[in-house]
């Protein structure tokens, strides 16, 4: 998602821009994919650069933690950050400083590049343990199917860990 931003980096410290941001698939990851992303994003011409805020909606296509099973929702994205360039728009010199080794860039050609902030925005606002819904039982541990869609036919497997307070309640029904 690139936007060309020469004519805005010459205006006066201020100056502010609306882009329209409608993208129909970025990948996050190998397994993780935004899908009809809608948004905005409005400009504002610092000293530095541009300063950048999002807000957009997309939905998030993954896979259940659980189950493994295709999910898809929804995500909002919402962030700001300072963009600045890497060559002066006016003279075309090349601009080094320590915020630009450290910060999102506007490239050598004056192109805005807002994918990577967000892929990395997107990372962060969608869940770590997603899950195709609340009461997801999963897979079984020794068979792998689908506990959503029906019960294996593997007997119950207990703890070893259990065992001693296995032992204590054998017990005390022994002694009632």
């Amino acid at each position: 998602m690139r936007f060309r931003v020469s004519q805005e980096l010459g205006q006066p410290v201020g100056t502010e821009f609306d882009l329209e941001l409608r993208q129909r698939s970025l990948f996050l990851d190998d397994d993780v994919a935004l899908m009809d992303l809608d948004g905005s994003a409005r400009l504002l011409r610092t000293d530095r650069g541009l300063l950048t805020t999002v807000r957009a909606v997309a939905h998030l296509e993954s896979t259940c933690s659980r189950c493994l099973a295709p999910m898809k929702s929804i995500i909002e994205i919402d962030f700001e950050e300072e963009f600045i360039p890497v060559v002066d728009p006016v003279s075309g010199a090349h601009i080094t400083t320590a915020e630009t080794e450290e910060s999102f860039i506007i490239s050598p050609d004056l192109m805005l590049d807002l994918g990577e902030s967000l892929r990395q925005y997107a990372l962060m606002s969608s869940p770590s343990k997603p899950l195709c819904r609340e009461g997801c039982a999963g897979l079984c541990p020794g068979c792998g199917i689908n506990l959503n869609e029906g019960h294996c036919s593997c007997p119950p497997q207990s703890d070893y860990r259990w065992g001693a307070l296995a032992a204590l309640n054998a017990k005390d029904q022994e002694g009632s």
